[in-house]
Parts: structure tokens; sequence; C-alpha cells
């Protein structure tokens, strides 16, 4: 397969932005059929620096995007199980209130892991915003410390 030619769809947006939300709108409707690419920004030699990690809500340290994969930082009922706390995931479709993945025959949302790096096939259905976030309980959420910078692109 060759490479993909990548078009910006967001450049540099913070998440969480506003700080204190627990989902950030990236787009208004993620483009369905189509890849696309996010990919967190570290620049340390960028005034301010840009170091590519924030602080889930009770962690000693920062984390990158891809969370804390030590036992040390585990907790129960994460938004999305089996991704560590603190890494950066996403969802199509559905609100800025919904929490949880849609697992009916015709789904109204989709939560998928981001981390760092991701190269995703968006779906035809379902449809709607593509939103960012921490994986965490829901309710610790918006009380992540320091943002990331996110940039979004799909494929021409």
């Amino acid at each position: 397969m060759a490479q993909p030619v990548w078009r910006t769809l967001k450049d540099q947006q913070k998440v969480p932005d506003p700080q204190g939300v627990q989902w950030t709108r990236v787009l208004d409707c993620a483009p369905a059929g189509k890849l696309i690419k996010i990919e967190v920004v570290v620049n340390p030699n960028a005034n301010p620096a840009i170091p590519g990690s924030w602080k889930p809500d009770g962690f000693a340290v920062d984390c990158s995007a891809d969370g804390d994969f030590t036992a040390a930082q585990t907790r129960p009922n994460p938004v999305l199980p089996g991704v560590p706390i603190g890494a950066l995931i996403a969802r199509i479709g559905g609100s800025t209130s919904d929490q949880v993945s849609d697992a009916s025959a015709t789904p109204t949302r989709i939560l998928f892991s981001v981390g760092r790096f991701c190269v995703m096939l968006v779906p035809q259905t379902p449809t709607g915003a593509l939103f960012l976030g921490v994986n965490d309980r829901p309710e610790l959420m918006g009380k992540i410390q320091g943002q990331l910078i996110v940039n979004v692109s799909e494929s021409l």
C-alpha cells in the first residue's frame, strides 16, 4: 500500500480545551470512510516547550499520551477498559456528556485508544463529532493537569 498524502484538519488543538472538561470536541464531523491520523505534538525546543505529557488526578508525575502502564496507576472502571489510565482516547459520535461506547447493533458512538500516535479508518457509521479525552474514570477525566497539543489529519 502506498503511503497516504495527509491534509491537516486540526492543527495544534489543545486537549483538554478548555481545562476541566471531560471531552474536547476536535471536529464537528469525523470524515466517514477516510483514514485519520491523530498525533501528539512534542517539541521541547518550542517557547514555551511542548512536553507531550499531562498529569491525571492523583498521579505523582506526568505521563505521556500512552498513559501509565504501571500497576500503581490502575483504577477500576476507566472509560476505555484495557487501555492505560492517562492515555489519550477518542470518541466518534455522541455528545460531550457520553462516557461509554455503544455496543448495540447500530451504535451511535464508538471509543478507541489514540496514545501518542494513531491512524484509523473512520467507519461509515456511526457518524458524528470527533472528541478527545483522557482515559480515566468519568468523574476524574476533567481533573487532568496540563494539556496535550494534538494534530489531526485525513488521507486524500
